[in-house]
């Protein structure tokens, strides 16, 4: 059976009849290599490669389809000056990957231009000035230098008055992250800043990155001032959310729908064909007149702890110990942590927060309460417990809902520019970038937009 098969076939379609306890199991994919016993195909429908085991049960037969594997298509940039000027910024990430036939997994490869070639509708609804990339990585691989690059590079552009916005392409696992970095560290951004991911590499034929893509381009057309995440709003083609990074985030990991608004709405629904349907008023993020100013110190020594029962608060000691100048709690429910302060409350010592916490802020630690349940606020004053907390000088920061991450960042920065306790809060307290809701919003946590 394997003897019909040559190097010569290599990329070519192959149609594979299995029999198997009298069932028939047909797989349609591209030679990708040939074993003694067996060979290796990509499965046409998904991209994936499987091992085949040939024998007196597999029938082969050999289409004239034929793909050139490991070729990377690339395109020259079309002037067209009668377009909006954007700025392509590559990082890496699913969207900038390419399929190594040999293992069936992805790497990080592509420039911008080879990205730019997976959604030639581009060329029809922005024109691309230009196109840079400070770095490829995987998102996870990221770290604060990287942010400090790419936001002097999206600094750069923002001043140049020909540019109408920019889209970043980055991997989706830190998405929103960088999106709420930027946030902070661009103040009084005055065009859009779209970031863009993809959930399934370019090679397959359920790629979402052209849709989102071509989402935000449409949308930079509206001259909406901030950092935006723009991806698929549902599991089809069909339309895409424009989301505030600060109130952003991932919450699938597979699907291509995975990215909400947590304690928010979206900007709007942007759809394929370019028909924009706000869901919000957009009046105040147009027109920003303050100058714009880039502010991108950051303190690393951040920590973000989750609380859970039987959870060790010895762990706080560690972080004392390797000199960490803030904490933020991913507190149970209104913001909890182990107590045992109830009466007839039988929680063992070392399982009590309360001493730990109070240790670190005495050290000069800022100790900053979130909540693991992402919607609402967190409260210090509805349970004796919580005042017990409150008490020990954690910051509830006036009953706050920024989701756990972006406070781990927006403390960062905010240890990265003052001195002063009393500056750090202030500015912690301050809603920069809407990070903080003035009052819940039902249709949030309903889905109801």
């Amino acid at each position: 059976m394997n003897k019909q098969l040559t190097k010569e076939d290599i990329g070519k379609l192959l149609i594979i009849t299995i029999i198997k306890e009298n069932k028939k199991i047909i797989h349609k994919g591209y030679l990708v290599e040939i074993f003694p016993t067996s060979l290796k195909l990509k499965l046409q429908d998904n991209g994936y490669n499987i091992e085949i085991e040939l024998n007196e049960n597999t029938n082969i037969e050999i289409t004239s389809n034929k793909i050139e594997f490991g070729k990377i298509p690339t395109t020259s940039l079309k002037e067209n000056t009668s377009l909006p000027n954007i700025v392509y910024i590559g990082t890496g990430g699913t969207i900038g990957t390419h399929v190594d036939y040999n293992t069936g997994g992805v790497f990080m490869c592509r420039t911008p231009e080879e990205i730019i070639s997976t959604t030639p509708e581009l060329e029809n609804i922005v024109n691309i000035k230009k196109t840079e990339s400070p770095f490829i990585k995987a998102s996870e691989d990221m770290y604060y230098k990287d942010w400090q690059i790419l936001s002097k590079n999206i600094y750069n552009n923002l001043k140049d008055d020909s540019i109408d916005g920019i889209i970043v392409t980055h991997g989706t696992d830190t998405l929103s992250y960088t999106g709420s970095v930027l946030s902070f560290f661009i103040e009084n951004i005055n065009k859009p800043v779209l970031l863009v991911g993809a959930q399934r590499s370019p090679d397959r034929a359920s790629f979402d990155g052209s849709l989102n893509l071509i989402c935000a381009a449409y949308f930079i057309k509206e001259k909406v001032s901030g950092v935006y995440l723009v991806m698929h709003g549902s599991m089809n083609d069909d339309f895409c959310y424009v989301i505030k990074a600060v109130k952003s985030r991932k919450m699938h990991s597979s699907r291509r729908d995975a990215f909400k608004a947590i304690n928010d709405i979206p900007i709007c629904k942007v759809y394929s064909n370019g028909k924009i349907e706000y869901l919000k008023d957009i009046s105040t993020f147009k027109n920003i007149e303050n100058k714009l100013i880039l502010k991108n110190d950051f303190e690393e020594k951040v920590c973000l702890l989750k609380i859970y029962p039987n959870s060790d608060p010895a762990v706080i000691d560690w972080y004392i110990e390797k000199g960490y100048k803030g904490i933020i709690l991913e507190g149970t429910g209104l913001g909890h942590v182990p107590t045992g302060m109830q009466e007839k409350d039988n929680l063992p010592e070392n399982k009590r927060w309360l001493p730990f916490l109070k240790k670190a802020i005495d050290k000069g630690i800022i100790v900053l309460m979130s909540t693991q349940c992402l919607y609402g606020r967190v409260n210090d004053m509805v349970y004796a417990n919580l005042r017990y907390i409150q008490k020990t000088g954690v910051e509830y920061l006036d009953k706050h809902d920024i989701l756990p991450e972006v406070l781990q960042i927006k403390l960062s920065v905010a240890l990265g520019r003052y001195t002063k306790k009393e500056d750090v809060i202030n500015y912690l307290k301050t809603n920069i970038a809407g990070e903080i809701s003035e009052k819940e919003i039902s249709e949030s946590y309903n889905n109801e937009y």
